[in-house]
């Protein structure tokens, strides 16, 4: 037994006190004695008073004792005793409630996640009411839902607002959290419960070392056989320009083989299918070839349905492909038509120079050799322009000039090497500061750029009639000046729907870590790593993932839900089930209502049996004999006198 409310010395000191008190009274009590006359006519005032004595001994000592076993029973009742312990020595325990994709699985007309939910529920209301509980939600991280928590209305709340995720559950990392939190925050540290399926990664089934508190509740009737979509992934082929190159994986989790039949639609329209049998554990991949140049939803769908549906059907977005525009100013069209119309991703229009609008729609404009009177309004590509309507200043015009330098560390001059390259003849412009120094001789700069708005660029020798147009250097620097003035365009792009959790993105060799960005669908940035050619970044929650390297961009639509592979098989010591009542310890029983009562009715009692109410005294005073003594002292003087 213990107290809530007072100690046991305080509890003693007051009960102490108190009877003393009561004792000191019934002591110092005065002595009145009652007397009854007949009449105070021959009663004379005493000059004494009447001497005060203190009792030797108490008259009624029961009462006193009554009264004084009374009184300790209210105060214990106030320190308020209980059998079973209190709120400090309760334990703390753990609830790890299994939140991965795999809870959302059907078992019967209930999911997973609602036996699990039900398990939880049953094992707290075992438990003594002093007892405290965390409840953690436990998928590819764990999270707290509550602090130890005694209120059970808190915690039954928790647990009904606990949904299945969409990653795999990592029950390693949540037992670790489970035990940090009973050491960091615990003063007695209680069990630590997984309530799920717990079904995990392969990769991740061995090595997992259970705490030695750990008691295990299984959901039963979980189903072992599950057909999923894996990854989808698309990327532009390479072969044509308004083609995708398509290919799905589909795993087979469970133990059986099972043959499903794939499907994929492009607006609602049939774009592949294919009928697929997977071995146990196996994972296969189906490719396709889609034709468009608009963008819209590919989705894939595999058919008979399991009882985990959530896998089933994936929905991916492509972006729509548009082409590049642009429209060339020349006379002599011919050379220009090779390099620039022959790339698949250019829609190029050709006009002679007496057709010049500078308010023309397009996304570059080209002017071969024209002397414009106003510049146009979109980005622009000048090649050998008059000296008095270039856009760079022109310092002079020479011949036989030799390209010596170029400068491969810009986008205008990657991938270019020649040297020592002759032209019959070449302008040199005269570069501010901030343009961009394409190609270089002797004498100055050849080729340069300008990063202003509109962007221009300017070449100083027309490379088709000179001894570059033999020269690999010359598609290769044109194609660098379209993408460096319209890079969405020629961005390579891949698309892929995945499930959510760890993403491994394998990067070129070289690739600067500075030239990496990971944003989110809200352009947030996402922590990433990268390490031996490969950047790795993790999404806890459905989303969409942008990685973009150079001039490389992979949209990653991670909505597809991650199932780990097994299921975890605890050790066979491990406890299980829903605890007795002799495991979890003894109820509470609290005394003082009872206590309160019983010192109650010994006051109620004292007062009946002792107390000076006329109304319950037991016996009657006698009456007393002073005032027959009078009267016949009255009888005896009247005599006297009469005599």
């Amino acid at each position: 037994m213990n107290f809530i409310n007072l100690g046991l010395g305080e509890l003693i000191g007051l009960a102490g006190a108190i009877s003393a008190g009561i004792v000191a009274l019934y002591l110092l009590d005065r002595s009145k004695r009652k007397q009854l006359v007949a009449t105070l006519r021959f009663w004379s005032q005493a000059d004494v008073r009447t001497e005060l004595k203190h009792r030797r001994r108490i008259q009624q000592p029961w009462s006193l004792l009554l009264q004084i076993i009374s009184i300790i029973l209210l105060l214990i009742a106030i320190a308020g005793p209980r059998f079973g312990g209190d709120e400090e020595n309760g334990r703390d325990h753990v609830v790890i409630l299994d939140t991965a994709a795999w809870m959302g699985a059907r078992a019967g007309r209930a999911t997973l996640m609602d036996e699990a939910k039900a398990s939880a529920r049953a094992y707290i209301k075992a438990l003594p009411s002093r007892d405290r509980v965390m409840i953690l939600r436990a998928d590819a991280l764990a999270t707290p839902a509550t602090v130890f928590e005694s209120n059970r209305q808190v915690l039954d709340d928790a647990i009904r607002l606990s949904q299945p995720g969409a990653s795999a559950l990592n029950i390693e990392q949540a037992m670790e959290f489970a035990q940090r939190a009973q050491k960091l925050q615990s003063q007695r540290a209680g069990e630590i419960v997984f309530a799920g399926a717990g079904r995990i990664p392969e990769q991740e089934s061995s090595g997992i070392a259970p705490p030695s508190n750990l008691r295990v509740l299984t959901v039963n009737n979980a189903p072992s056989e599950n057909v999923g979509l894996r990854k989808i992934g698309l990327r532009r082929s390479l072969t044509a320009a308004d083609s995708w190159d398509i290919f799905v994986a589909v795993h087979n989790y469970g133990t059986r083989p099972h043959a499903i039949d794939l499907a994929l639609q492009f607006g609602g329209s049939p774009a592949g299918s294919k009928s697929m049998t997977l071995k146990p554990g196996a994972e296969e991949q189906a490719t396709f070839t889609y034709k468009t140049k608009v963008g819209g939803y590919l989705e894939a769908r595999i058919a008979p349905h399991d009882q985990f549906p959530q896998d089933d059907r994936a929905v991916i977005e492509l972006p729509s492909q548009q082409p590049l525009h642009v429209v060339v100013y020349s006379d002599e069209p011919q050379g220009l038509r090779a390099l620039i119309a022959s790339n698949p991703q250019v829609d190029a229009v050709f006009e002679p120079t007496s057709k010049y609008d500078p308010n023309v729609k397009a996304d570059i404009v080209v002017l071969d050799r024209l002397a414009a009177a106003q510049r146009p309004k979109a980005d622009s590509l000048w090649i050998q322009p008059p000296a008095s309507g270039s856009p760079i200043p022109v310092r002079g015009t020479k011949s036989g000039v030799k390209i010596e330098h170029w400068h491969p560390e810009t986008a205008l001059g990657a991938g270019l090497h020649t040297k020592n390259t002759q032209l019959e003849s070449s302008q040199i412009f005269s570069a501010a500061q901030g343009d961009i120094v394409v190609a270089e001789s002797s004498d100055g700069p050849l080729i340069v750029a300008r990063a202003s708005s509109p962007k221009i660029a300017v070449i100083g020798f027309e490379p088709m009639k000179s001894s570059m147009k033999y020269e690999l250097a010359t598609p290769l620097l044109i194609a660098n000046m379209l993408h460096w003035m319209a890079p969405e365009t020629f961005r390579r792009w891949e698309v892929q729907a995945g499930t959510v959790g760890t993403v491994n993105v394998p990067l070129e060799k070289g690739t600067e870590a500075s030239s990496v960005r990971v944003v989110t669908e809200d352009q947030k940035p996402l922590p990433f790593t990268i390490e031996n050619n490969s950047l790795r970044f993790f999404a806890g929650a459905p989303g969409t993932v942008r990685v973009l390297t150079g001039d490389r961009e992979s949209v990653y639509s991670l909505t597809l839900p991650d199932v780990g592979d097994v299921a975890w098989k605890p050790p066979q010591n491990v406890r299980r089930g829903i605890p007795r009542s002799s495991e979890t310890g003894s109820s509470v029983t609290d005394l003082w209502p009872w206590l309160a009562a019983l010192g109650g009715l010994g006051l109620l009692a004292d007062w009946l049996l002792f107390g000076r109410s006329r109304a319950f005294r037991l016996r009657a005073s006698k009456p007393a004999s002073p005032p027959c003594r009078w009267r016949s002292r009255e009888r005896a003087w009247r005599a006297k006198r009469r005599g």
